[in-house]
């Protein structure tokens, strides 16, 4: 079974994007036997050394494990503020020895202010340069997310042609399920139900990957029905797969993150197991 996480940011209908997040994370992953939590920048109070360390004894004491942190990142924002981004990126990535964390996860950028996506993937392309240059010298590893809402990359082809063109050992991939052209939870008006599309860009890019962001909506507050989990399991276990399974859930019926993540659990031991 693939070790399974729960990103903190999940119980943001509890605990708003607070540092509670992570408290509510640690205590429901202990709850059910997972072997860790998933953290953000946003939800840190400060990369203070004390603080960060503290906080990883806690989370360690309870016999967890940190995945990744998260850089947040504006996809609305121009291009021009990709400087500040990778200032961001190299200051998450200086802290996280202190919180004893060795992954990091920054998705691309927005194409915006009538960006051309070309430009937009050069631009991308170029971020996720400086901020490997730094990670190698932190013994750091970048996970390269797709993630979609009208960012890049959001096609398999967009992942992979970023993974071949950054030469850097410190650049890995994370899968998530949810973040592709075609799904209804990040296309805007779409069907309530997955498009082909999507399965394609997973079926492309699941070799490359070493981490899952597992995204569960609800919306019909009981089962997973916008993403089909039998599908992606086929893919991600057809290829021996024994990566991290983060559970990510972005509520899109009225289930409690306290309820629907238990589910999650389930859904995925069920599919994985």
């Amino acid at each position: 079974m693939n070790p399974i996480f729960v990103q903190a940011l999940s119980f943001k209908d509890v605990d708003g994007t607070s540092e509670q997040c992570i408290q509510t994370a640690a205590n429901v992953a202990v709850e059910l036997g997972v072997a860790g939590v998933d953290l953000e920048d946003r939800l840190l109070r400060s990369y203070d050394p004390v603080y960060l360390s503290e906080l990883r004894d806690q989370i360690r004491g309870l016999s967890l494990e940190i995945g990744y942190c998260g850089l947040i990142v504006d996809f609305h924002a121009p291009l021009s503020s990709i400087d500040d981004e990778v200032d961001r990126a190299t200051e998450l990535i200086e802290a996280m020895p202190h919180l004893g964390v060795k992954n990091v996860r920054v998705p691309g950028n927005g194409v915006v202010d009538g960006q051309t996506v070309e430009e937009t993937l050069q631009a991308v392309e170029n971020k996720f340069n400086r901020i490997c240059e730094v990670a190698e010298e932190n013994d750091i590893t970048v996970l390269l997310h797709n993630h979609n809402h009208g960012s890049t990359p959001s096609t398999g082809a967009q992942v992979l042609r970023l993974l071949d063109s950054i030469d850097s050992p410190a650049l890995k991939y994370v899968l998530d399920t949810g973040q592709f052209q075609g799904s209804p939870g990040a296309s805007g008006d779409m069907p309530e139900a997955a498009q082909p599309q999507l399965y394609k860009s997973i079926e492309m890019c699941a070799p490359r990957a070493v981490m899952s962001r597992t995204k569960f909506y609800f919306a019909d507050n009981q089962a997973e029905n916008w993403l089909d989990y039998g599908r992606i399991a086929r893919t991600l276990n057809g290829l021996s797969f024994d990566g991290p399974l983060s559970i990510v859930y972005e509520p899109k019926g009225t289930l409690s993150s306290l309820s629907a993540i238990p589910l999650a659990v389930e859904h995925l031991k069920t599919k994985f197991g």
